[in-house]
């Protein structure tokens, strides 16, 4: 038990630091992209709408607004109605007077002269605007300064008006003062503050502040006289244009578009109310989060520590920001920890949902053990180890006397020990009654007290609570497969012996091979080797559509040849060409038949991968394809099996492409096993999948299976591909198959592998029933 908490802590923490390290390159990559800044100017709006404030009331702006200039009728205005403005202004006691009007060309002279009069009486209080400006016919190389006229600068402040967007066109910060050709102006809102800050330095305008709150006044209801001393004494006092056929406009981000003067006004709040804040940028958040996820996670219980760690951590750092939103005094970018946060979660549950898929896959479900599939990825594939399994005689029946709740006790005692041999390695039940290990290094060279070691640890019963259970167990070894330790180990079973390996047999095992190659094209001719037609049906209708083709080999030396003996040994050697054109021809010639009777059937008939990229063989199946009458007619499916490795894949399409428009049906076979997966879907012109019978066979059973045949019919389907299901042993794994949605099924419910005229009756009745009788 210590050694699986200890993986499954190494897991976690395998898992955490990939999620981890993946969701900071998102962060990254976002900040880079400027994805991140994008959200933030979005999540800054939001966050300002929970800020809004009104303006102080110390600012009043004097509006050039369109009834004004209906008014007033010229435009632009003489100057003579400023001069009566600021004299105006100055006798109902306003405290400043600023302007965000160009008074840099000249106007009538009388005008100018009045203008200048007026400013001169009030002793220089007033300030006029600056305009920077760059010539782009030198490429902004060339920057001036627009001052206003001499006589009017004389007797009044100058202050720079200029704004600048930021990147996304919106007028989000403010300098202090500009440093032109090396003079320095400050900022007309610094000015009106009365708050000074670094030449050419920028703060950020909070936009937070409502312009609607600033008080307004028509400028011809001031030069009217219809304004009264109480709105005006001891206010600044702001003028500039509002009317929009004046232009003087531009995008802010909270309150949209507002007139130049608005945003003079709302930059001199922003210094009056001292809501001026520092912006943290993206990365001074991400490393307060960095160290507070790895302290908390070093900290909280490890069932929660992933979804505890982040709420604590985000939650802190976002309840920060806001309070600091309200107290105006820094701005923490949040649009970074956000981003953190939902792809370090959401990154953290994929991947521990595809462990436990995984999981679940190489799991047993009965005993919990790992199984075949976990053994085959954790075997090396360069230096070959030793593989052990072990297999109880007469298993069915100790499993038939032991109560149902101790089954997984007893492969668990079983395991335990196992364990004694397979050190800090795990052990593998492979089905019932078979398990198997690694055999240590230290082990290896003396296999003989290996496995007499291996059977001392069960001469003594196991105690299933009052049942005691002597078992009788057998060995085998190979540096192979695990299939090859199995054999071994049944060699051992049915010679008595307590192991057995690889090595042993070779010679026989060769002479069987030899007899194969030289005998089986004999076998063909003479009709030793036959073929049989197991049923296909079609689960939507309930009746048998066709049948796979199947061969079966009784020689007189050999004996009943299984084809799981003879055919892999054909295709090891390069030999089965002759057998698969053998059974081709067979069922193009049933085919033929059945259509003469008005009773189509559809055969399909293996195709080793290989074969695909021999040209000859190719040439002569569509040969033997078209000789058969049009394509539309064919009723032949040819299945691609890859119990032999691909050599050409291109080749290989080319071949099941000219194979499907001389009319035959393509199938991608035992799929779920060995390439045979999306691979073969993506790049094969097929129409049909055949799902691995391995799969199938424990479906109602194995949890992992069923999930795994569920999502291929549901992949299968969305691609548009009709689906096969073969080892359909039993009326449970039929009705599962109904239920998933499967196309067809095959298997030993559906009918076993029968002579022609028997499957030629069974197809005509069309039904399952008459297939499985």
């Amino acid at each position: 038990m210590r050694l699986i908490g200890a993986k499954t802590i190494t897991k976690g923490s395998l898992t955490r630091s990939v999620a981890f390290a993946l969701a900071l390159l998102i962060v990254i990559g976002a900040c880079l992209g400027g994805f991140n800044a994008s959200l933030e100017s979005v999540a800054r709006d939001g966050r300002d709408t929970l800020r809004i404030a009104p303006a102080s009331g110390e600012i009043v702006i004097l509006e050039i607004d369109g009834r004004s200039i209906q008014a007033l009728e010229q435009w632009p205005w003489p100057r003579e109605h400023y001069a009566k403005a600021v004299r105006e202004l100055d006798r109902l006691g306003a405290e400043q007077i600023g302007f965000d009007v160009d008074f840099s060309s000249r106007s009538d002279a009388a005008g100018d002269q009045e203008f200048a009069a007026a400013l001169s009486d009030l002793g220089g209080s007033v300030i006029l605007p600056t305009f920077r400006q760059e010539n782009h016919a030198t490429d902004g190389a060339e920057i001036t300064e627009a001052l206003p006229l001499p006589e009017l600068r004389e007797h009044a402040f100058l202050a720079s008006v200029n704004v600048f967007p930021d990147a996304d066109g919106r007028i989000l910060s403010y300098p202090y003062g500009e440093l032109t050709n090396g003079i320095a102006r400050p900022s007309l809102a610094s000015m009106l503050a009365g708050n000074t800050g670094n030449i050419d330095e920028y703060f950020s305008v909070d936009q937070a502040i409502d312009p609607a709150s600033f008080e307004r006044i028509s400028f011809v209801d001031l030069i009217e006289g219809n304004v009264s001393r109480a709105q005006i004494e001891g206010k600044r006092i702001l003028v500039g244009a509002t009317a929009i056929e004046l232009g003087d406009r531009y995008p802010t981000s909270l309150f949209g578009v507002q007139a130049g003067v608005v945003i003079q006004a709302q930059a001199a709040e922003t210094l009056l109310q001292d809501r001026v804040r520092g912006d943290s940028g993206p990365w001074l958040p991400m490393i307060i989060l960095t160290v507070g996820m790895a302290i908390l996670l070093g900290s909280i219980s490890a069932r929660h520590k992933v979804s505890i760690a982040a709420f604590i951590i985000g939650g802190v750092i976002i309840t920060t920001a806001l309070v600091f939103d309200q107290l105006a005094w820094a701005y923490i970018q949040l649009a970074p920890v956000v981003i953190f946060l939902i792809s370090f979660v959401s990154i953290h549950r994929l991947l521990k949902l595809t462990l436990k898929l995984r999981e679940a896959r190489l799991t047993d479900v009965r005993s919990g053990l790992p199984n075949r599939r976990a053994m085959e990825l954790r075997t090396p594939r360069v230096v070959k180890p030793v593989l052990a399994a072990m297999r109880i005689e007469d298993f069915e029946q100790i499993d038939a006397i032991v109560s149902a709740e101790n089954l997984a006790l007893l492969d668990q005692k079983i395991a335990e020990r196992l364990a004694l041999l397979a050190g800090s390695l795990p052990v593998f039940r492979l089905e019932r009654g078979i398990f198997a290990w690694f055999v240590q290094n230290a082990d290896q060279s003396d296999l003989a007290a290996h496995f007499s070691a291996a059977r001392s640890v069960f001469n003594s019963p196991l105690q299933l609570g009052t049942e005691r259970l002597k078992l009788r167990v057998h060995f085998g070894s190979s540096r192979g497969t695990i299939g090859e330790a199995e054999n071994a180990a049944q060699f051992a079973s049915q010679k008595g012996i307590n192991w057995s390996s690889t090595s042993i047999g070779l010679h026989e095992e060769a002479q069987f091979q030899q007899k194969v190659l030289s005998e089986h094209e004999e076998a063909i001719e003479n009709g030793e080797i036959y073929v049989v037609y197991q049923p296909k049906l079609r689960i939507i209708d309930g009746e048998i559509s066709g049948a796979e083709c199947l061969v079966r080999w009784t020689s007189p030396t050999l004996g009943e040849v299984s084809p799981a003996d003879f055919i892999p040994i054909l295709e090891d050697k390069g030999s089965i060409n002759k057998l698969t054109k053998f059974v081709l021809r067979d069922a193009i010639k049933r085919t033929q038949e059945a259509r003469t009777v008005g009773c189509p059937t559809q055969l399909a008939v293996n195709v080793s991968a290989q074969l695909l990229s021999d040209a000859e063989f190719v040439e002569e199946v569509i040969d033997m394809l078209k000789a058969a009458g049009p394509a539309e007619d064919c009723k032949i499916t040819l299945e691609v099996t890859e119990s032999a490795p691909l050599h050409d894949s291109e080749m290989a399409k080319r071949a099941l492409s000219r194979f499907a428009d001389a009319g035959a049906r393509i199938s991608i076979d035992d799929y779920g096993t060995g390439q045979a997966t999306l691979n073969y879907l993506q790049d094969f012109p097929a129409q049909e999948i055949k799902l691995d019978q391995s799969f199938v066979r424990n479906l109602t059973e194995n949890r992992a299976d069923r999930i795994m045949v569920r999502s291929t019919i549901e992949l299968a389907h969305a691609l548009s591909f009709k689906i096969v299901a073969e080892g359909v042993e039993d009326a449970d794994i039929l009705s599962a198959l109904v239920e998933f949605g499967c196309d067809y099924a095959q298997g030993w419910q559906i009918g076993r592998p029968m002579p022609w005229s028997e499957f030629f009756d069974v197809s005509q009745l069309g039904e399952r029933g008459a297939a499985a009788a």
